[in-house]
């Protein structure tokens, strides 16, 4: 039987809530670019709501629903601030593009209404981040500032990134994955691209960062059963759609880690895989759910990358990559 490879997380979050059954029927059993491209047709064909209309549910209604208050019902809780904010307050919160609009959202089509990556902010907070992409903030910056400002205690920013509070980071990092596998550039829609390249995000772009702090962030901060309930909301009271990275947290390092490749002999599987920030650990087990047991050889980097060399064991069905600890 052959061997398997897979990347998944370490913090995958228990149970599926409101997920319905075979809604990733299609992407079952697959990897890399394929899951990848299966996610993009899942998730693609979703109803758009309008950015702001008074005759229809619109972006402010939805963030109503979307990011109330769990201890009150007449307010929101704004993404950056952590503050509870009346909803009726409006001129004191607004709708905040957690990929900016400058960087491939022009105002038109569903990605400038997609409520994955919108949320309820603080109008002079979502003024104050602007366009920054997302990172740990620089503190030799000149331009570094904690808190980023007066109302946003709990963030930091430098000249060209921006810092949120930990515990929302997972949150709005799965929020960029979904954008990021939701438009790929289809008819009249952007094509929306994650880097580690903050040279290429800029205005004339559609590139968003920084990919590797997003993972991750992804990672340090796992679903939690209110990321859980905002998806379900989303999918069965606005969009149709889900965040499949809500639903499915192990498939972040498979779509958005660089691929590995898998070299076999009568003796010996040799796995190697790219330079990354992301620490990754081999680790096996006989069906692709698991349990997992550790690799005890320890991968070496030479000039082309990581490489982990193993006897052939016809035990062993599946290897994966496993990042965090």
């Amino acid at each position: 039987m052959p061997v398997a490879i897979w990347l998944a997380a370490a913090t995958a979050a228990g149970g599926q809530g409101g997920l319905p059954d075979g809604y990733y029927a299609a992407a079952d059993g697959l990897s890399g670019a394929e899951l990848r491209a299966a996610l993009h047709r899942i998730v693609e064909d979703h109803h758009v709501i309008p950015y702001s209309d008074d005759r229809r549910i619109d972006v402010h209604d939805a963030l109503n629903v979307l990011d109330e208050d769990p201890d009150s019902a007449i307010n929101v809780i704004l993404i950056y601030s952590q503050r509870s904010e009346p909803k009726e307050n409006w001129d004191a919160w607004n709708r905040e593009h957690t990929w900016p609009q400058s960087l491939g959202i022009d105002g038109q089509g569903p990605a400038y209404s997609d409520l994955h990556a919108i949320r309820a902010c603080d109008a002079s907070v979502n003024s104050s981040r602007g366009n920054k992409y997302y990172d740990v903030s620089d503190f030799s910056d000149s331009s570094y500032r904690f808190p980023a400002y007066v109302e946003a205690s709990l963030c930091s920013r430098d000249s060209d990134s921006w810092e949120p509070p930990d515990t929302v980071k997972g949150d709005l990092a799965r929020g960029l994955f979904y954008m990021d596998i939701r438009y790929e550039g289809d008819a009249d829609e952007p094509d929306l691209v994650l880097t580690d390249g903050t040279d290429l995000i800029s205005s004339a772009t559609n590139r968003m960062g920084r990919l590797i702090t997003l993972i991750k962030w992804h990672l340090q901060d796992p679903v939690d059963d209110a990321e859980r309930l905002r998806n379900d909301a989303i999918y069965n009271l606005f969009q149709t759609n889900r965040n499949p990275f809500v639903d499915h947290p192990e498939w972040v390092v498979d779509v958005f880690v660089p691929s590995v490749s898998i070299q076999s002999s009568a003796s010996t599987l040799r796995i190697r895989w790219p330079v990354t920030e992301l620490e990754l650990h081999p680790v096996a087990g006989d069906s692709p759910s698991g349990p997992w047991t550790a690799v005890t050889h320890s991968p070496v980097l030479d000039a082309d990358g990581w490489v982990v060399e193993l006897p052939q064991d016809p035990s062993i069905k599946f290897y994966k990559l496993q990042a965090g600890d």
